[in-house]
């Protein structure tokens, strides 16, 4: 399906209050304690790289079912956005400007983290 750009921007706070909900069920899910949950235990005993294997996992499952004809569960692409988030937000450190991408300005301030896009033009 063709999507233009307003199509995206108005269906965006939808796709955001998604992976929210899922974020949320997911941390009470998978709480190990009021601060942290069994994702940073893994992540403490194995490294932050085995969160991209989860995310291929379910990428994997979603062109399985394609390929099968059957009915992707729309809940998949929320829990790839949400680790997505987690991989990002234990790498951060790691990060350099140039490998946050040109796009994406400063977090505060006025740039993504603010609601502001941060887009450079």
């Amino acid at each position: 399906m063709n999507t233009s750009l307003a199509q995206k921007k108005a269906r965006w706070p939808d796709f955001v209050a998604a992976c929210q909900a899922q974020w949320e069920c997911g941390g009470t899910r998978y709480a190990l304690s009021a601060d942290k949950e069994f994702t940073d235990l893994v992540c403490e005993a194995a490294g932050n790289q085995w969160v991209g294997g989860v995310i291929i996992k379910y990428c994997g499952e979603v062109i399985n079912l394609r390929r099968a004809g059957e009915p992707v569960p729309e809940v998949n692409f929320f829990k790839i956005a949400v680790y997505a988030f987690l991989w990002w937000l234990k790498e951060q450190d790691a990060l350099t400007q140039r490998d946050k991408g040109e796009e994406v300005g400063p977090l505060g301030g006025g740039g993504a983290g603010d609601g502001e896009q941060g887009c450079q033009k």
